[in-house]
């Protein structure tokens, strides 16, 4: 693979990790699309430059990680504590996404079951939408912030990120969506959102892409994982930077907005 399609690959990638517009809808698109790749490269593709997102992840929030970890690791029956924090979000997120994405990973696959997932998609941002109107109507609300969140807010989390395991669904849409409208401020809802994306994303690959009979030259499969990761850690600090100065209200409409333009342009 020569090095511009490399780049392009990871900046596709990195760019659409973070965004409610789904990454591997995107990226199975340019390559084979704008770069008229080969179908039986797409699998490998995808595993490479999600690598290189996650990595991006890792390291951006390597901090957080190491003191959820090392919080876990001090008193690992402490299981009241830790429900109440990050990891009981991060882990009953897992769960419920796993409740909602395996069946219908299935039911997709060998079932051949029909779901208009754009026009769930659709209906999500204009929720979405709505939500902003509302926050503009209630003045001085508070909002939540990230280190009030639970296993209770990783139920809903879950279940609407398990969605994203339908065609065009993207999985910061859904999540981010989820939190906002569980009142987190829009900060608390991206950073949750990513953080989420570390293990959702390792899970994901294993589950659908390990066991592929594609051959992958590493050497590309490296450069792409590291053209990912680069772009990939940039959008997702300048989000982050963007999101923190913005009025909830208008990140949910620019959110919402885009959610629904996803939608309606897949159902066309």
């Amino acid at each position: 693979m020569d090095l511009v399609s490399i780049i392009i690959l990871g900046l596709t990638q990195g760019i659409t990790e973070w965004v409610p517009i789904s990454s591997k809808t995107q990226v199975t698109a340019v390559y084979l699309t704008f770069l008229s790749g080969d179908q039986n490269s797409v699998v490998p593709i995808l595993v490479y430059v999600h690598l290189g997102t996650v990595l991006a992840a890792l390291i951006y929030f390597r901090k957080e990680i190491m003191k959820i970890a090392s919080g876990f690791i001090k008193k690992p029956m402490d299981l009241k504590t830790h429900s109440r924090g990050k990891l009981g979000f991060l882990f009953t997120s897992l769960l419920f996404t796993g409740v909602v994405g395996v069946p219908l990973f299935f039911l997709e696959k060998y079932v051949s079951l029909s779901i208009d997932a754009n026009l769930l998609f659709t209906l999500m941002g204009i929720g979405l939408f709505f939500s902003g109107i509302l926050l503009l109507m209630q003045k001085g609300v508070k909002e939540r912030k990230i280190n009030q969140a639970n296993w209770a807010d990783g139920i809903l989390t879950g279940i609407m990120q398990g969605l994203s395991i339908l065609p065009g669904v993207s999985r910061a849409g859904t999540s981010t969506t989820a939190l906002m409208w569980q009142g987190f401020d829009s900060e608390s809802s991206f950073h949750l959102s990513f953080l989420l994306s570390i293990p959702t994303v390792v899970l994901a690959d294993i589950f659908i892409y390990v066991g592929s009979s594609s051959s992958f030259p590493v050497l590309d499969g490296i450069l792409l994982s590291l053209s990912s990761f680069i772009f990939g850690y940039l959008v997702l600090d300048a989000i982050l930077r963007i999101v923190r100065k913005v009025n909830m209200a208008y990140v949910a409409f620019a959110l919402g907005i885009m959610i629904i333009a996803v939608g309606l342009l897949h159902q066309g």
